[in-house]
């Protein structure tokens, strides 16, 4: 489903950049950790109710996080750097990442829907909210810089290369 929206979404548009676009995705990243907040009070208190609709709302929200991700940002990034190989390559590489880390986080809510066991549900969330800040803080430091500014290829490059 997810495949035939982006596919939709290409083929509508060409991506120019947006004023707003950063805004909107701190937004979106905050939306995100308010449901991961949501989430541990939910299974610190081992309401599996609750837990059971805040990780479908967590699912869906990231699904259109990354959606909108893909047809704004990267899209814009790989467009602007077109000539860039090198940037381009980069740029292609943290965005596979982010297309593995959204594997990774729908594998999770696979295993966990049913939540047999809510202590297995918090330790492997540990691992997934340690990935996912690493990842908001690279997008947030490095790779939302790079859409709102011009730079010089070689100091991009360096920043994409360089962040841990």
């Amino acid at each position: 489903m997810i495949f035939k929206i982006k596919k939709y979404f290409r083929g509508k548009k060409k991506s120019y950049y947006q004023d707003e676009l950063i805004n909107k995705l701190n937004n979106e990243h905050q939306k995100l950790f308010d449901l991961v907040g949501k989430m541990d009070e939910a299974a610190d208190n081992k309401d599996s109710k609750k837990l059971k609709k805040l990780i479908e709302m967590f699912k869906k929200e990231l699904e259109l996080h990354v959606l909108y991700e893909d047809t704004n940002l990267y899209e814009h990034l790989y467009l602007r750097y077109h000539y860039y190989e090198d940037v381009k390559l980069e740029i292609k590489q943290k965005h596979d990442e982010i297309k593995d880390i959204a594997i990774a986080v729908q594998n999770f809510i696979e295993t966990h829907q049913d939540l047999k066991s809510i202590n297995k549900f918090k330790e492997d969330f540990g691992m997934i909210k340690n990935v996912l800040v690493k990842r908001v803080s690279f997008e947030e430091e490095i790779l939302y810089d790079i859409y709102l500014t011009n730079q010089n290829v070689n100091k991009i490059l360096l920043k994409l290369k360089t962040f841990k």
